[in-house]
């Protein structure tokens, strides 16, 4: 049975994939996961950006996270295509954002004490996106910082051109 120092010793991750390979992002960022649904293309905004979806009348911009983080050019849209709500919080602002990946996998929970420093070298995506290296059931998973892949001001080139 865990004790209560084992408890502050975890955070819990939502782990899902991106072209075959394992991601996570912790669940206190995530707001909600819904299935793909219509994305209304917004010109003239960066290749990462799918475009803006209306989720109970707020409108959200949504990213391609595979193509952010330089792993694929375009998602393929498949029946398990998800969505994820991620908050950020940004100066006092809180502002939600859709990231697409290609398959949500699970909850699980993550020792800080098996978590180690992003590699220099060796990864297909840039180290500013990643956190941390986590174990699960001894495999790596890239642990991902909502902050770097969320950057306001590119995404504010979404909210000028609405």
């Amino acid at each position: 049975m865990a004790s209560k120092t084992d408890k502050k010793d975890t955070e819990q991750f939502l782990t899902f994939y991106l072209d075959r390979e394992i991601f996570a992002l912790n669940v206190l960022q995530i707001k909600e996961i819904i299935s793909y649904s219509k994305v209304t293309d917004v010109p003239l905004t960066l290749p990462e950006i799918v475009g803006v979806t209306n989720i109970r009348g707020s409108v959200i911009p949504v990213i391609d996270l595979g193509v952010r983080l330089g792993i694929r050019d375009s998602c393929d849209i498949t029946e398990r295509t998800s969505i994820i709500i991620v908050e950020n919080r940004e100066d006092d602002v809180i502002f939600e954002v859709g990231l697409v990946v290609d398959l949500v996998n699970k909850v699980y929970d993550i020792s800080l004490k098996t978590m180690e420093d992003v590699p220099a070298f060796g990864s297909k995506i840039s180290k500013k996106f990643m956190m941390y290296v986590g174990n699960i059931d001894s495999e790596f998973i890239t642990i991902l910082n909502h902050k770097t892949i969320l950057d306001a001001q590119e995404l504010s080139e979404i909210a000028q051109k609405e």
